[in-house]
Protein backbone atom coordinates (compact mmCIF):
# COMPACT_ATOMS: atom_id res chain seq x y z
CA UNK A 1 0.00 0.00 0.00
CA UNK A 2 1.21 3.50 -0.67
CA UNK A 3 2.08 5.98 1.51
CA UNK A 4 -0.04 8.78 3.22
CA UNK A 5 -0.79 11.26 0.32
CA UNK A 6 -0.22 9.57 -2.61
CA UNK A 7 -2.88 8.72 -5.10
CA UNK A 8 -2.87 5.90 -7.36
CA UNK A 9 -2.55 7.23 -11.56
CA UNK A 10 -2.44 3.60 -12.96
CA UNK A 11 -3.21 -0.31 -12.87
CA UNK A 12 -3.60 -2.99 -14.60
CA UNK A 13 -3.14 -6.93 -14.93
CA UNK A 14 -0.69 -8.48 -17.16
CA UNK A 15 -0.30 -12.26 -17.91
CA UNK A 16 3.39 -13.65 -16.68
CA UNK A 17 5.24 -14.19 -20.20
CA UNK A 18 8.52 -12.65 -21.26
CA UNK A 19 7.37 -10.86 -24.16
CA UNK A 20 4.48 -8.74 -22.20
CA UNK A 21 7.72 -6.66 -20.50
CA UNK A 22 7.55 -4.20 -23.48
CA UNK A 23 3.68 -3.51 -22.67
CA UNK A 24 4.57 -3.01 -18.80
CA UNK A 25 7.56 -0.72 -19.56
CA UNK A 26 5.35 1.29 -21.72
CA UNK A 27 1.75 1.80 -20.12
CA UNK A 28 4.03 2.79 -16.56
CA UNK A 29 5.68 5.54 -18.87
CA UNK A 30 2.17 6.38 -20.16
CA UNK A 31 0.91 6.66 -16.89
CA UNK A 32 3.90 8.92 -15.57
CA UNK A 33 3.72 11.13 -18.43
CA UNK A 34 -0.23 11.61 -18.57
CA UNK A 35 -0.23 12.50 -14.66
CA UNK A 36 2.97 14.05 -14.85
CA UNK A 37 3.61 15.83 -18.06
CA UNK A 38 7.19 17.41 -16.76
CA UNK A 39 7.78 14.19 -16.39
CA UNK A 40 8.64 13.96 -20.36
CA UNK A 41 11.21 16.81 -20.11
CA UNK A 42 13.46 14.13 -16.81
CA UNK A 43 15.29 11.52 -19.26
CA UNK A 44 16.95 10.02 -15.41
CA UNK A 45 13.27 9.42 -14.11
CA UNK A 46 11.98 7.85 -17.82
CA UNK A 47 15.02 5.49 -17.53
CA UNK A 48 15.26 4.68 -14.27
CA UNK A 49 11.37 4.05 -14.19
CA UNK A 50 11.66 1.74 -17.56
CA UNK A 51 14.30 -0.05 -15.94
CA UNK A 52 13.30 -0.64 -12.68
CA UNK A 53 9.31 -1.47 -13.56
CA UNK A 54 11.23 -4.40 -16.47
CA UNK A 55 13.45 -5.71 -13.83
CA UNK A 56 10.49 -6.60 -11.19
CA UNK A 57 8.27 -7.67 -14.08
CA UNK A 58 10.58 -9.91 -15.17
CA UNK A 59 11.47 -11.03 -11.46
CA UNK A 60 7.64 -11.61 -11.08
CA UNK A 61 7.78 -13.58 -13.94
CA UNK A 62 10.78 -15.52 -13.55
CA UNK A 63 10.88 -16.07 -9.62
CA UNK A 64 7.17 -16.67 -8.94
CA UNK A 65 4.35 -18.74 -10.13
CA UNK A 66 3.05 -15.75 -11.78
CA UNK A 67 5.34 -17.18 -15.17
CA UNK A 68 5.12 -20.65 -13.95
CA UNK A 69 1.45 -21.43 -14.28
CA UNK A 70 -0.32 -21.57 -17.77
CA UNK A 71 -2.80 -18.16 -16.04
CA UNK A 72 -0.39 -16.71 -13.71
CA UNK A 73 -0.49 -12.85 -14.16
CA UNK A 74 0.54 -10.37 -12.01
CA UNK A 75 -0.42 -6.41 -11.39
CA UNK A 76 1.50 -3.19 -11.75
CA UNK A 77 0.27 -0.10 -10.07
CA UNK A 78 1.23 3.12 -10.02
CA UNK A 79 0.95 6.20 -7.48
CA UNK A 80 2.03 9.38 -7.35
CA UNK A 81 2.94 11.79 -4.12
CA UNK A 82 4.35 15.17 -3.34
CA UNK A 83 7.81 14.82 -5.36
CA UNK A 84 7.75 11.18 -5.48
CA UNK A 85 6.79 8.12 -7.81
CA UNK A 86 5.88 4.26 -6.66
CA UNK A 87 5.80 1.27 -8.36
CA UNK A 88 4.66 -1.93 -6.86
CA UNK A 89 4.37 -5.43 -8.63
CA UNK A 90 2.47 -7.74 -6.64
CA UNK A 91 2.92 -11.15 -8.37
CA UNK A 92 2.03 -14.49 -7.13
CA UNK A 93 5.03 -15.48 -5.23
CA UNK A 94 5.86 -18.42 -2.65
CA UNK A 95 6.12 -17.58 0.74
CA UNK A 96 10.04 -16.64 0.85
CA UNK A 97 11.00 -12.98 0.00
CA UNK A 98 13.37 -11.89 -2.49
CA UNK A 99 17.34 -12.71 -1.99
CA UNK A 100 19.91 -9.96 -2.77
CA UNK A 101 22.58 -12.06 -4.45
CA UNK A 102 26.45 -11.73 -3.30
CA UNK A 103 27.78 -13.96 -5.29
CA UNK A 104 30.21 -12.49 -8.32
CA UNK A 105 30.43 -15.89 -10.23
CA UNK A 106 26.92 -15.89 -10.77
CA UNK A 107 25.98 -14.81 -13.80
CA UNK A 108 22.13 -13.18 -13.25
CA UNK A 109 20.97 -12.11 -9.95
CA UNK A 110 21.59 -8.96 -9.71
CA UNK A 111 18.25 -7.34 -10.60
CA UNK A 112 17.77 -6.37 -6.92
CA UNK A 113 21.19 -4.86 -6.86
CA UNK A 114 20.77 -2.75 -9.71
CA UNK A 115 17.08 -2.02 -7.78
CA UNK A 116 18.77 -1.10 -4.35
CA UNK A 117 21.32 1.29 -6.17
CA UNK A 118 18.88 3.07 -8.47
CA UNK A 119 15.64 3.26 -6.27
CA UNK A 120 15.23 6.07 -3.62
CA UNK A 121 13.73 3.43 -1.44
CA UNK A 122 11.96 -0.12 -2.00
CA UNK A 123 10.81 -3.03 -0.37
CA UNK A 124 8.84 -6.05 -0.14
CA UNK A 125 5.59 -6.81 1.96
CA UNK A 126 4.13 -10.19 1.30
CA UNK A 127 0.46 -11.21 0.96
CA UNK A 128 -2.15 -14.25 1.77
CA UNK A 129 -1.49 -15.23 -2.00
CA UNK A 130 1.97 -13.67 -3.42
CA UNK A 131 4.00 -10.87 -2.64
CA UNK A 132 4.05 -6.97 -3.46
CA UNK A 133 7.75 -5.65 -4.61
CA UNK A 134 7.91 -1.71 -5.03
CA UNK A 135 9.88 1.33 -5.23
CA UNK A 136 9.82 4.74 -4.66
CA UNK A 137 11.63 7.54 -6.94
CA UNK A 138 12.15 11.02 -7.03
CA UNK A 139 10.14 13.34 -9.25
CA UNK A 140 11.60 16.88 -9.01
CA UNK A 141 14.10 17.84 -11.84
CA UNK A 142 17.29 18.80 -9.92
CA UNK A 143 18.08 22.61 -10.19
CA UNK A 144 21.00 21.85 -13.22
CA UNK A 145 18.64 20.11 -15.07
CA UNK A 146 15.78 22.55 -14.85
CA UNK A 147 15.30 25.30 -18.02
CA UNK A 148 15.22 27.65 -15.54
CA UNK A 149 19.24 27.01 -14.28
CA UNK A 150 19.56 27.14 -18.39
CA UNK A 151 18.67 30.70 -19.32
CA UNK A 152 15.05 30.57 -19.73
CA UNK A 153 13.07 33.29 -19.82
CA UNK A 154 12.02 34.36 -16.96
CA UNK A 155 7.73 35.36 -16.65
CA UNK A 156 7.28 39.02 -16.94
CA UNK A 157 3.68 40.48 -15.85
CA UNK A 158 0.93 38.43 -16.86
CA UNK A 159 2.48 36.66 -19.87
CA UNK A 160 2.22 33.11 -19.50
CA UNK A 161 5.50 30.79 -20.04
CA UNK A 162 5.64 29.32 -23.04
CA UNK A 163 6.06 25.27 -22.87
CA UNK A 164 7.92 22.95 -23.78
CA UNK A 165 6.85 20.67 -26.38
CA UNK A 166 8.44 17.42 -25.14
CA UNK A 167 5.87 16.31 -23.06
CA UNK A 168 3.38 16.75 -25.57
CA UNK A 169 5.57 14.57 -28.37
CA UNK A 170 6.71 11.80 -26.01
CA UNK A 171 3.18 11.59 -24.81
CA UNK A 172 1.92 11.06 -28.77
CA UNK A 173 5.09 8.21 -29.48
CA UNK A 174 3.68 6.33 -26.05
CA UNK A 175 0.02 6.79 -27.32
CA UNK A 176 1.22 5.28 -30.87
CA UNK A 177 3.29 2.36 -29.37
CA UNK A 178 -0.03 1.25 -26.85
CA UNK A 179 -2.29 1.75 -30.10
CA UNK A 180 0.23 -0.53 -31.85
CA UNK A 181 1.35 -2.88 -29.13
CA UNK A 182 -2.75 -4.15 -28.67
CA UNK A 183 -3.56 -3.61 -31.91
CA UNK A 184 -5.68 -6.78 -32.51
CA UNK A 185 -6.18 -7.75 -28.52
CA UNK A 186 -8.55 -8.02 -26.32
CA UNK A 187 -7.92 -5.29 -23.68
Amino acid sequence: MAGFGMRLVGEMRFPGRPEIIRDVRTYALHWLVMELPEAADNRNLLDDVRLLIAELATNAIKHSISGRWRHGSFRVRMWLGAGQVRVEVMDQGWWSGPRLRNDSNEVGGRGLQILAAVATKWGVSRRWVGRTVWFELLTQVPIAESTASLGAPARIGNTKPTRSRAPHELRRHLLRNLGEAFRGRAV
